[in-house]
Order: structure tokens, then sequence, then C-alpha cells
């Protein structure tokens, strides 16, 4: 099974929901709290690889220190710049991310959060599903 990476910050309810869903789901993954604990280069590289469209995917427009800078600055920015700034202002950062090494969801979304699940797990799972709705 893939490793997956949560993170999160302890004031963001979509966070807690995600990790409250993956807990019920007895799925294994490492928490991060990126408000407390800064994220590291590699992490914040990693989870940009996986994004389509880049940081705009994973910034958060509503954040405080968003509204201080300004889109304009923000966009000036070299790429080297833009991941200084994220690792120094995690606060920028949507949460929660949660990823493995080729899957990304940005944001909590019961229907979307379901491709964590390994893929024989939820065949499984469907297989029992209809099981159930024949015999009934």
């Amino acid at each position: 099974m893939d490793k997956i990476t949560v993170l999160w910050g302890p004031s963001c309810g979509s966070a807690r929901r995600a990790c409250h869903w993956l807990d019920t789901q007895e799925l294994t993954y490492d928490k991060v709290n990126v408000v407390s604990t800064a994220i590291t280069l590699d992490t914040l590289k990693k989870v940009l690889s996986l994004t389509e469209y880049g940081a705009e995917e994973i910034i958060s427009e509503r954040s405080k220190i968003f509204k201080k800078f300004g889109r304009e600055y923000i966009d000036s920015l070299t790429i080297s710049e833009l991941h200084r700034l994220l690792v120094n202002y995690p606060s920028l950062i949507k949460k929660p991310i949660i990823f493995t090494h080729n899957k990304l969801q940005v944001g909590f979304n019961e229907d979307e959060i379901r491709s964590f699940i390994p893929r024989e797990t939820r065949r499984v799972s469907f297989a029992q599903m209809l099981n159930i709705l024949h015999d009934a």
C-alpha cells in the first residue's frame, strides 16, 4: 500500500474531517501539522510535482498572508522564492493536502478521498455490496 501523508492544521475543520475519514477506513498515514512544524522543501516539491496547475492549486487565497502580500507579488516570485515563501509562511498552504507518491487531493472531498483506499480493498467492498443487493 502507498504511504499516505496528510498536511494539516489543527484549526482546519476539513483537515480534521479528512483525518477522521482516514481513521474510520483504518488507513495508516503520516500526519504533518504544517502550522507547528515547518514543511520541508522536499515535501513541498513533492506536492507541487503532483499538482495539475502548480502552486495556485495549493495556495490559500483566503489566508491573511496571501492578502498581505497580494497576488501580484506572489505571481512575481521565482520558483525558488515561492518555495521559500511557502516554507516560511505555512498558513499560505491550503489544508488538508493528502498525497501518496502518485496521488494528490487538496481539501477534503469524501468521493475523491476514496481513491486512497487500496484498489483491492475497494474491489472486495464493491463485490460484497453487490452480493448483499443480489440477496435482497
